[in-house]
């Protein structure tokens, strides 16, 4: 357990003090009812009580005490709190392609808008992580639950170079919970990934079939014009990448950002055709049995949660325990009055 306000910890001090004050307290009113009142009549002045009976209110009331000064230091610790470990990962393309304007007013705002709707429509305790992807895929969010912070990375994308969907998929599976330790394939270089931890080998105790639900969003043009391994084609690497995903029980839902014929798009100077190409993503959301969709609705983007689900696991979290001290105080001296009430007829 730590402390965000630990000095406050030196007000328990006040706690021997009342107690003392307190008998003190009683013992002057025991001589002053001794000392005026005549000797026939001091036990009705005096009314002694039993000593349970005095003592019980008084000591709920100074534990109650003593847990609000505990509870004023603002107390954190590790709870059991229940968290669903289901996460979508949303990879988001930001090659050159995607300055196209075919769509109002290009395909990288088209594609952030879609971005942002989806996150607005996640259930809150459904973890989100962002990546954005060019020749690389480069993690900008790992999953949260931390809307803020996803719709602030997703405001800030930037356009890069060319396109490997192969990266996005590979560093997306590995960006979802449990999966961090999978190894990529064998066939892709290790450069293409932006996380560095990549072990020697995949641990054996790794069980695709009792990893949590996952699943990867990816809201591109299609285009697929690069890989990190010379020797392989972008189209193999990505046919790798589909099949690593679906080992790693993975759905890939794609959205297609362009219309029908592409576009030209005038970069310094020169004009150049931009295809736009669903195909791509068609086959990809269809071998890992995800879907594909195009200008997206509110119920389709709402699908994926559907379809993934919900798997609630109790793990360890910080969290602040004030208020529930807060709330045992107030139980104590509520039962510290009513018993005070009931066998002196008073509160004190």
């Amino acid at each position: 357990m730590s402390f965000t306000w630990p000095a406050l910890l030196l007000a328990l001090v006040l706690l021997p003090v009342t107690a003392l004050v307190l008998w003190g307290l009683e013992r002057r009113r025991e001589r002053t009812a001794q000392a005026f009142a005549d000797a026939h009549l001091l036990g009705s002045v005096l009314r002694p009580a039993s000593r349970a009976h005095r003592r019980w209110p008084l000591a709920l009331q100074l534990l109650a005490l003593g847990v609000l000064l505990f509870a004023a230091a603002r107390p954190v610790a590790l709870l059991p709190l229940p968290v669903n470990k289901a996460a979508v990962v949303l990879a988001i393309d930001t090659s050159r392609s995607m300055l196209a304007s075919d769509l109002n007013p290009n395909r990288l705002e088209a594609a952030r808008a879609i971005a942002l709707e989806f996150v607005n429509l996640a259930p809150p305790s459904t973890q989100i992580g962002l990546t954005s992807f060019s020749d690389v895929a480069t993690v900008l969010v790992p999953p949260t639950t931390d809307r803020e912070r996803l719709r602030e990375a997703i405001s800030q994308l930037k356009i890069a170079q060319n396109t490997s969907l192969a990266s996005a998929v590979v560093t997306g599976v590995r960006m979802l919970p449990g999966r961090k330790d999978v190894r990529p394939p064998e066939e892709l270089t290790p450069r293409m990934f932006s996380l560095p931890d990549v072990q020697p080998s995949t641990p054996p105790t790794l069980q695709p079939e009792k990893m949590p639900p996952g699943a990867i969003l990816i809201i591109s043009d299609g285009v697929n014009n690069t890989s990190s391994n010379p020797e392989i084609s972008a189209s193999d690497g990505l046919r790798i990448a589909t099949r690593f995903a679906s080992q790693w029980k993975v759905r890939v839902y794609t959205v297609g950002v362009g219309r029908e014929g592409g576009a030209i798009m005038q970069l310094n100077g020169q004009n150049y055709f931009v295809p736009f190409e669903p195909r791509t993503l068609q086959t990809l959301a269809q071998e890992t049995d995800g879907k594909y969709t195009y200008a997206p609705s509110r119920e389709a983007l709402r699908e994926v949660f559907a379809e993934l689900g919900t798997v609630i696991r109790w793990e360890p979290t910080r969290t602040e325990v004030s208020a529930l001290l807060s709330g045992v105080a107030l139980i104590l001296l509520v039962l510290a009055g009513a018993l005070n009430l009931h066998w002196q007829r008073r509160v004190p």
